[in-house]
């Protein structure tokens, strides 16, 4: 996604058209691994009145494992849930972060990790700012970095 600082409304709109197209037409790395649980994470593009941006947790430093680590919000997918729910879920408990079906743009592809998880990241345009309600047991903070400093 290309889009610089003091992009119009109109931009970020073809750029999020073209981002939700590729996703859709991308052939995902769909992962199976013996042993391994399933995990969603929401990668979470901020649309707000300055440029695009996208939102991270502070582990809480109170967690027996990755405690302090930088992350997308997210967890374990319950049985019977979908990745999008499960996505949805966490970061609500975890953030307060209003999400729904319909801010979902796709999927990344599914990743390993040590802990014996593979892992789904589901991309939302979410409207922002928004009111965040941190879950002390696992995030002590979050922060936002926009796109632009991450291209760069």
């Amino acid at each position: 996604m290309t889009i610089n600082p003091g992009s119009s409304t109109t931009q970020v709109d073809v750029a999020l058209t073209r981002l939700a197209e590729r996703l859709k037409t991308q052939q995902r790395d769909e992962m199976r691994i013996d042993g391994f649980r399933r995990a969603a994470i929401l990668v979470p593009l901020l649309l707000g009145e300055d440029e695009p941006a996208l939102l991270f947790t502070v582990r809480s430093s109170l967690l027996r494992s990755h405690a302090g680590q930088i992350s997308f919000p997210g967890g374990r997918v319950d049985a019977g849930e979908s990745i999008e729910d499960a996505a949805i879920r966490e970061t609500r408990e975890e953030t307060g972060l209003h999400v729904n079906k319909n801010s979902i743009i796709g999927h990344l592809h599914d990743h390993p990790s040590p802990a014996q998880y593979v892992v789904t990241p589901v991309v939302a345009s979410l409207s922002w700012p928004q009111p965040l309600t941190l879950n002390a047991a696992e995030v002590d903070s979050v922060f936002t970095v926009p796109i632009s400093a991450l291209r760069n």
